[in-house]
């Protein structure tokens, strides 16, 4: 009874996220709907940039910000370093930008802190360094400010992954497509869980300075407006085009720090974690980020309980084998993961998932040791400009 008990309820957690927690946001967005007003509109903007060594591409980012359509006069470029050892603030300063800030290393958030209360426009926009905007990026992520029940609003990433591509960036690609399908059910509801850091922006009148440096900058600064009782907009019109990783060690790494620093941002809410007070938010932070992250635990009771089953009676065989078949191509995957057949697709699926979630397993695991990752390193993906991206790109 006991292994029966383990698999059926790791199943149907399983089933929930991966299944169960998008059918209900199809179904809602269905009865009932919540759209967003959405309209051309003019404000002072301020575009932040926390940066650590980053003088490869910071020239290019500040460029690339100034060259879009929206008007000069209203937009306030500001780098922050936070402890850059290289040129950063030399080239950001010679690149043009209006406010540097030469910080110690502080750690991302209170980079974040400090630009913001050097900055001066009503709308807070917040970028990294190695993501491009396409000409009308502000234009349209500010076209969602016209709404007065939007506090903030996220952008929708695109990255570009060639036939050349390894598994891990193929993986990293359908992943976020995954991620940006969710986020866009969310917004059909109501709000999305959080931002995404490549870019988002919120109204400088719902910012508050933060003291949850371990966490994760886009979720504690982007989740500020749900706490105030605005909508957090997830936006498909608004693009940010972002480099894909290539090695599989340095992404496990930083899945790491992102996962225990996003689980360590997402504790931090609080009462919105609890269904009588933060209602059906409550229901998409437990499951799109608490349970996505404690999965791994679930597929390996499924899997244990299945071989538990299977030794009892053979008819289980039939849950067991495909479990194992899957894994089997994560491996191979794995083992081909530099050979030109490692780009299969069952392949690179299977291991791209076992990645992410070994990854999130890690990530639990170091949040229960106490780890805490109070400073932050970005994803060195070839440190190289990414041409911006000239049309919209759907799911």
């Amino acid at each position: 009874m006991l292994p029966l008990i383990l698999f059926l309820a790791s199943a149907a957690t399983i089933a929930w996220v991966y299944a169960g927690y998008p059918l209900l946001l199809t179904a809602l967005g269905r009865v009932r709907p919540r759209p967003r007003k959405r309209r051309p509109t003019r404000r002072t903007v301020s575009v932040l940039v926390a940066a650590h060594n980053e003088e490869d591409v910071i020239e290019d980012k500040v460029a690339n910000v100034r060259a879009t359509r929206y008007p000069r006069s209203l937009i306030e470029t500001v780098v922050v370093s936070d402890g850059s050892t290289d040129g950063t603030v030399h080239v950001a300063r010679g690149a043009g930008t209006d406010r540097v800030l030469d910080l110690p290393r502080v750690g991302k958030i209170t980079a974040l802190n400090e630009g913001v209360s050097a900055s001066s426009g009503e709308i807070l926009v917040f970028t990294d360094a190695d993501s491009y905007f396409r000409p009308d990026t502000l234009d349209q992520l500010l076209a969602n400010f016209a709404d007065p029940e939007v506090g903030g609003v996220s952008a929708n990433e695109v990255s570009h992954t060639g036939s050349d591509s390894s598994g891990v960036a193929r993986g990293e690609g359908a992943y976020w497509r995954y991620e940006q399908w969710i986020k866009r059910l969310e917004d059909r509801v109501g709000s999305a869980v959080s931002a995404s850091g490549r870019l988002y922006a919120i109204r400088r009148s719902l910012f508050r300075p933060s003291a949850v440096t371990s966490g994760t900058d886009d979720f504690v600064i982007s989740t500020q407006v749900l706490k105030a009782g605005r909508r957090l907009a997830f936006d498909e019109h608004t693009l940010v085009q972002v480099d894909s990783p290539e090695g599989a060690g340095s992404e496990f790494r930083r899945k790491v720090r992102v996962m225990n620093r996003g689980l360590r941002a997402a504790f931090s809410l609080g009462g919105l974690l609890l269904p009588w007070h933060g209602g059906f938010y409550s229901v998409q932070v437990l499951s799109h980020k608490v349970l996505r992250r404690t999965l791994p635990f679930f597929l390996f009771t499924a899997l244990a309980a299945g071989v538990w089953l299977a030794a009892l009676d053979p008819v289980w065989w039939l849950v067991l084998a495909p479990q194992l078949a899957f894994y089997s191509l994560a491996a191979a995957g794995w083992a081909a993961r530099a050979r030109e057949w490692g780009r299969a697709r069952p392949l690179w699926v299977a291991y791209y998932f076992c990645l992410v979630n070994l990854a999130a397993a890690a990530a639990v695991l170091s949040l229960i040791r106490g780890v805490r990752f109070e400073r932050w390193d970005p994803a060195q993906r070839g440190r190289k400009p990414v041409e911006p991206v000239d049309s919209p790109v759907r799911g």
